[in-house]
């Protein structure tokens, strides 16, 4: 009977922990909400819920904001709702949903558009290099980021709608790389994905496009902590971090054009950009710098080598922060720190 009494009062005391622990966080993420609605809009961003919903009780913990607003100086976004969620006893994945529409505003601008969807999902997970170090907030790094959205329409809003931009499906991923990471130097390597499907840029005469986006990035640190530096940057760079396009490729069946770059790029030790970009291009630049109505042997000079398969292909070099072209001052870029 003692035990029995004895394993009675431990759960009773695990279930009252567990109770208060759930309303603890509760209250929590109500007071994060309250004091986010508290700042100027100015020097930190001001944001608003026209009802806040928080449940989810015993084993989630769901914070749902309906008629959101976020305001930053003259901009301000509305949006219909914004659902979080994410088991309590796994604190460092969070689940993300939302529905439309979003609407942009700015004031100074006097520029408004409104961007609605028939599905937008993400999702956010941590993963620290030591279970022990975890606890103590250190040693956390992304292992995935994603969004994905369905049925996505971008309109200017300013007189009536006008059509953006309108994609049958979007997805975006950021991903560890183990392959890229070193234990000992306690670095990391992040990856970065993205594809669009049939997607339409009226403005640059863009029909059932498809792309997809590639990249990497090495050398990062393996604790989000660190990338908070005010030196973060300049560290990267002392570490010989590289960025790695490893292909950004696009192509429309009407007309036929299809386009495919790739690239690195580095820093130097005062932050000036060096690398270079190959692309290869049919259609494309003939179509768009023909618009802005560039010469046609200027245009076969962007262009770059012909092959026979109609494709031309050039590079773009980039030293000590300069952007050429076959030896031609394109752009320079500011250094990065």
């Amino acid at each position: 009977m003692r035990k029995f009494a004895a394993l009675l009062i431990v759960i009773i005391l695990v279930v009252g922990a567990w109770i208060g622990g759930w309303l603890w966080a509760a209250a929590e993420a109500r007071n994060q909400v309250d004091l986010l609605a508290q700042n100027d809009g100015e020097t930190n961003p001001r944001i608003t819920c026209g009802t806040l919903n928080i449940s989810g009780f015993p084993f989630r913990l769901d914070v749902e904001c309906i008629d959101g607003t976020l305001t930053q100086l003259d901009t301000t976004i509305t949006l219909a709702a914004l659902r979080a969620s994410m088991l309590v006893y796994n604190p460092t994945h969070v689940l993300v949903s939302a529905k439309a529409p979003l609407a942009i505003d700015d004031a100074y601008s006097g520029a408004r558009s409104r961007l609605d969807f028939t599905g937008l999902q993400a999702s956010a997970r941590l993963v620290s290099r030591d279970t022990l170090e975890g606890f103590t907030g250190a040693g956390w790094r992304i292992a995935n980021i994603s969004l994905v959205a369905d049925g996505v329409t971008w309109n200017d809003t300013v007189v009536d709608d006008m059509l953006r931009m309108r994609a049958d499906h979007i997805e975006a991923h950021l991903v560890d790389l183990p392959e890229g990471r070193d234990k000992a130097a306690r670095t990391a390597m992040l990856g970065a994905y993205a594809a669009l499907t049939n997607l339409d840029l009226p403005q640059l005469g863009v029909t059932a496009g498809q792309s997809t986006f590639e990249a990497k990035v090495d050398q990062l640190p393996d604790d989000l902590i660190e990338m908070t530096n005010p030196d973060a940057i300049r560290n990267w760079q002392a570490r010989g971090g590289k960025l790695t396009l490893v292909k950004w490729q696009g192509t429309q069946a009407a007309p036929d054009e299809r386009f495919e770059v790739t690239g690195e790029v580095t820093l130097d030790a005062i932050g000036r950009a060096n690398g270079q970009v190959t692309y290869t291009t049919k259609g494309v630049l003939d179509r768009l710098l023909a618009g802005f109505q560039v010469p046609p042997l200027q245009i076969a000079a962007f262009k770059g080598m012909p092959g026979a398969d109609g494709t031309a292909t050039n590079t773009l070099g980039i030293a000590d922060g300069r952007v050429t072209l076959a030896g031609f001052l394109l752009a320079e870029l500011l250094p990065a720190f």
